[in-house]
């Protein structure tokens, strides 16, 4: 009787959990990852790719084969494990070394739920390890209200660090670097030193107006700067993965932080002022094309919550 009533328990509990409302747009998501997405391996050379996912909301894989193991930037979807294993395997067929998370939010590492029951050590800035303990509400995007459930003991990294760490490998040093608030509160700049190329998780996107998890430690101010880190680190030479889009360089990364600080400043400047949202809009100048919902006014808004909240 006593294993029927425990069995019967964890059916409920599981049963509960499956059915968490605040969960139904995280399902949605990853049901049409799992249905509809592809992957692109773009080479960069005989050790880097970026494998660039579509037809689903995803980040880009940053993979490095180094001599005794392959290092991966991130891991996408857990329900797309085979996928992604399938396209590393395109590249190599070396075990998977270690993966650095850039971030916390789940179309960027949610495979940590299937890697990290094979044993891979994860290493991530410390405050990705403290949001996966629990279920978290993300700022709304585009108006789009999304829940990230909280993650099981073998999807939480293993390793974590504070402000800086490098790590050696082959003969590359893979510098990672925190600066504070800005996408989130626990974004992660991966830059491999000697080969001069980069993976920025989500502080440096090509789909439009960025995304900044307000609700998670995220601040317009604090994006800036890690848009003027990437600037510093980078020179003319490095290439450039961003959390979303194609390969890019430091051309793209000067464009993207040349229009957020115009926005940004114009925006602080007329809050202080009194000026209305419509007001501020027509100040300024310039506009970005955007693909993730993010229109210029919802960017506006957001940049005005930050001043309130903060």
């Amino acid at each position: 009787m006593g294993k029927i009533v425990l069995f019967f328990l964890i059916s409920f509990i599981s049963y509960g959990q499956s059915e968490d409302p605040d969960l139904k747009t995280l399902k949605e998501r990853e049901k049409v990852v799992k249905e509809s997405l592809t992957e692109k391996v773009i080479k960069i050379n005989e050790q880097f790719y970026m494998i660039q996912p579509f037809g689903g909301v995803a980040g880009n894989i940053g993979v490095f084969v180094s001599d005794d193991g392959i290092i991966l930037i991130d891991d996408q979807w857990e329900v797309i494990e085979e996928l992604i294993l399938e396209t590393i395997q395109s590249i190599s067929q070396k075990e998977i070394k270690f993966i650095i998370n850039t971030h916390f939010h789940h179309d960027h590492i949610d495979g940590n739920k299937a890697f990290g029951k094979k044993g891979i050590p994860i290493i991530s800035h410390k405050n990705v390890r403290k949001r996966l303990h629990q279920k978290q509400e993300l700022y709304p995007m585009g108006g789009e209200k999304i829940f990230q459930d909280k993650y099981p003991k073998e999807g939480l990294p293993t390793i974590t660090y504070s402000s800086a760490m490098s790590l050696f490998e082959s003969d590359e040093e893979i510098q990672l670097y925190n600066f504070g608030f800005g996408h989130t509160d626990g974004d992660t700049l991966v830059f491999f030193k000697d080969s001069n190329i980069m993976h920025t998780g989500d502080s440096f996107v090509t789909y439009g107006y960025p995304f900044v998890d307000l609700n998670n430690g995220g601040s317009f101010k604090g994006f800036l700067e890690m848009l003027n880190q990437i600037i510093i680190l980078a020179d003319v030479n490095t290439i450039i993965m961003p959390g979303h889009g194609p390969l890019s360089n430091l051309n793209d990364v000067t464009k993207l932080r040349n229009v957020i600080a115009e926005h940004y400043k114009i925006t602080v400047d007329g809050y202080k002022n009194g000026l209305s949202v419509n007001e501020i809009l027509n100040q300024i100048t310039t506009i970005l094309k955007s693909d993730a919902g993010i229109t210029k006014k919802d960017f506006v808004q957001n940049i005005i919550q930050d001043l309130k909240m903060n």
